[in-house]
């Protein structure tokens, strides 16, 4: 590298993701806003010039401008963990290589679910929460302003985010638009993985009033409500939606039971997520009932991994397209003195061929002229 060349970007991420540790070690990152406030002091303090701090469920970034090395013994103290073992489950990138982190971070590219929309949300927070702080520069607000709009243009312009890829997710999609009125659902099994999952999409879309067997920890909300499971067949003639996720080796629903109580025949969802089924097939014997198992929900999903498989090579495509416009702005900052002196070159139609040449070459060759010419102008 020529001695007035530099990388195209200095950005740093210090990560701490679910791909390298495990959920309770990443809880230890989880600041609230005092100890991220003071994180980022210790770090201002310590030489790093710029900083956003990604904290979510799966991930714990540290993204700045400066010596990354320095990030480690502070978040380290503030975490409460021992260097070494911070080490053993951390993962460094720098230089465009950090960019390109984000830019797929933000696309929903490295999440557990490929696509999903709220890590583009809570990457923007994150980046607005620094800039109104004051620590964002020129750097890390031309790169995560890039990375958002071109997160907002993959799910534009791709199918990416539109497909559901879990049976949960499926199963809590298929519930909202059942119908376009309140609904009332039954949940068995809301403690389990599955039924969980389902149960979190549901208050997500806020349109239904929600009935679990057993008591759900943590959830503040009116249209949530607690029913024993023995009791599960006095409120089910009420339901629109009955959904079953459990691991229990008998029905959780018969259509015995339900002839007992004279369920009342009107358009009813039943949806069996359970394997072995939870939910006595004969109660399509009572009319006017829909029954969806796991197996129609899988097929679904399978269908939908390989549409965002595909639309994962669109996705990609578009982030090149972008990462290469971020870095020859980036280029273009970076020199912005030594191409105004080139202004007065002896050709008059100089800065008209600079710009076009910005437009046509990619980031590499757009690089390599700015140091030519100005070694060459002595610039």
């Amino acid at each position: 590298m020529m001695g007035n060349e530099r990388a195209i970007s200095v950005m740093f991420v210090v990560s701490v993701n679910h791909k390298t540790a495990s959920t309770e070690f990443r809880q230890s990152f989880a600041f609230d806003e005092d100890k991220t406030k003071l994180f980022f002091r210790r770090l201002s303090d310590a030489g790093i010039k710029e900083i956003v701090y990604v904290n979510t469920c799966n991930r714990c970034e540290v993204y700045g401008v400066g010596k990354a090395s320095l990030v480690l013994q502070v978040w380290a103290e503030l975490a409460g963990v021992e260097v070494e073992e911070l080490k053993e489950n951390v993962l460094f990138f720098d230089g465009n290589g950090a960019v390109s982190h984000l830019f797929h971070v933000t696309a929903g590219f490295e999440s557990m679910v490929l696509g999903e929309d709220e890590i583009l949300r809570q990457i923007k927070n994150a980046y607005l929460y620094s800039m109104e702080e004051g620590f964002t520069g020129f750097e890390l607000n031309s790169i995560f302003q890039s990375a958002i709009a071109c997160a907002k243009r993959i799910k534009t312009e791709t199918k990416l985010s539109k497909s559901s890829v879990s049976v949960a997710s499926l199963a809590a999609t298929k519930i909202h638009n059942y119908s376009h009125k309140l609904k009332k659902v039954m949940i068995i099994g809301a403690t389990g993985d599955t039924g969980n999952k389902v149960f979190k999409n549901l208050l997500s879309y806020g349109d239904c009033e929600i009935y679990v067997t057993k008591h759900i920890h943590q959830i503040d909300s009116k249209n949530v409500n607690t029913i024993p499971y023995e009791d599960r067949y006095k409120y089910i003639n009420d339901m629109d939606v009955v959904v079953s996720a459990t691991k229990s080796p008998h029905y959780t629903i018969t259509y015995g039971k339900l002839v007992d109580i004279h369920m009342e025949e009107r358009d009813r969802l039943f949806i069996d997520l359970a394997v072995p089924k939870d939910i006595d097939e004969d109660i399509l014997k009572l009319g006017k009932s829909q029954l969806i198992t796991i197996d129609d929900f899988e097929a679904i999903a399978k269908e939908n991994n390989s549409i965002k498989l595909q639309e994962k090579e669109s996705g990609e495509l578009i982030i090149e397209e972008e990462i290469n416009d971020l870095l020859k702005d980036l280029i273009f900052h970076d020199n912005r003195e030594k191409l105004k002196a080139i202004k007065n070159s002896p050709s008059g139609d100089f800065q008209h061929f600079l710009f076009k040449y910005k437009e046509i070459a990619t980031a590499e060759e757009f690089s390599s002229f700015v140091n030519v010419v100005t070694q060459m102008t002595g610039a």
